[in-house]
């Protein structure tokens, strides 16, 4: 059995169009649209990008669709008997209860989870502490931080880390990700 940790924002949801568009829609600043990655990682650039993001987070948040298979995916690895923990930046700094809010949008979306950690932008450490096993996360410093450690990492491809390069595993979709699971499970450093 692994542990695996899984990050919401742009890899169990696609968060970056939904930000995207309500910049566009909202505000049209050019300074927030070219902070998107700023705005879904939790680091905000200037009290502008920061108030934007805390009027509309829960808006943003209740927007934002599953990607393809992911749902099924996470199933099938839980029923596979992995421990499945959800890791986020999400912090109550800008949803009003950052956990309340990701808990009761996982349920709603059907996404099965053992444990919800919230307000982790940097989460090498809770990597550690959880005795995760791989972390699957679409932030290359995230992924690269804890592969450093000995923790295997998939870095979910999107659009804001194509052109970056990555110490992980890049990975664009849920299946893929189930595949290299199964076949690297062995190599993972808890497992027994």
């Amino acid at each position: 059995m692994l542990t695996i940790g899984i990050d919401i924002d742009d890899t169990i949801t696609n968060s970056t169009r939904v930000v995207k568009y309500f910049i566009n829609k909202y505000s049209k600043d050019k300074e927030l649209m070219n902070n998107v990655e700023g705005v879904i990682r939790g680091n905000y650039v200037s009290e502008g990008t920061k108030n934007f993001y805390r009027k509309h987070s829960e808006l943003i948040g209740n927007r934002i669709k599953v990607k393809k298979h992911a749902r099924e995916v996470i199933q099938k690895l839980h029923d596979d008997g992995h421990k499945i923990i959800i890791v986020t930046a999400r912090d109550d700094n800008y949803y009003e209860d950052a956990y309340k809010f990701s808990y009761e949008y996982l349920k709603r979306n059907g996404i099965v989870f053992d444990k919800l950690i919230t307000a982790q932008p940097y989460k090498k450490e809770i990597c550690i502490k959880e005795k995760i096993d791989i972390m699957i996360d679409d932030a290359v410093d995230t992924v690269d931080s804890i592969h450093e450690v000995g923790i295997k990492s998939i870095l979910f491809d999107s659009s804001i880390n194509k052109n970056k390069k990555t110490k992980g595993k890049r990975l664009n979709n849920w299946n893929d990700i189930y595949k290299y699971i199964q076949k690297n499970k062995k190599d993972c450093k808890n497992f027994e």
